[in-house]
């Protein structure tokens, strides 16, 4: 279990590293046309794709190290399902071409659907997160008071 914990935070660092270094213009550094922040091997990645993926799993790992095993597995079933339906999402809006005159999620020229789905996704993710380790945390306490 604790390789798992280990490889969560190994590749949610990874994430946010090549998000960082994909945005030129991130934390307010600028860009200049000769600046290592716009040539370097990470400029053509979209980081607010890698960002959006990183940040939900750098925010929960606090929770995630310090979980008993039987919540920890709870999570890990619900991630497994679940990142990999954001993922596909997220990189079926940013490879998506617009329609015109169309809004993908009902939002018509108001904002766009990677936009939308970078805002959304993650931050759903993290709340149906927290609900799942609140939820089987408080199941196990109330199981551990009744056997006592």
């Amino acid at each position: 279990m604790a390789k798992i914990k280990w490889a969560i935070s190994i590749v949610s660092v990874a994430l946010f590293v090549v998000g960082v270094l994909g945005e030129p213009g991130m934390f307010g550094l600028g860009c200049s046309t000769n600046g290592f922040l716009c040539n370097n091997l990470f400029t053509f990645l979209q980081g607010e794709f890698f960002l959006a993926l990183s940040i939900p799993l750098i925010v929960l790992l606090p929770f995630l190290l310090f979980l008993r095993r039987e919540v920890f597995m709870a999570w890990v079933k619900f991630a497994a399902v679940a990142f990999p339906i954001m993922l596909a999402i997220l990189l079926y809006t940013y490879n998506n071409k617009p329609t015109p005159g169309a809004g993908g999620f009902g939002l018509a020229g108001l904002i766009s659907d990677e936009m939308l789905a970078t805002a959304f996704l993650p931050a759903l993710f993290f709340i149906v997160s927290l609900i799942v380790i609140i939820t089987k945390r408080l199941k196990e306490a109330r199981a551990r008071k009744q056997s006592l």
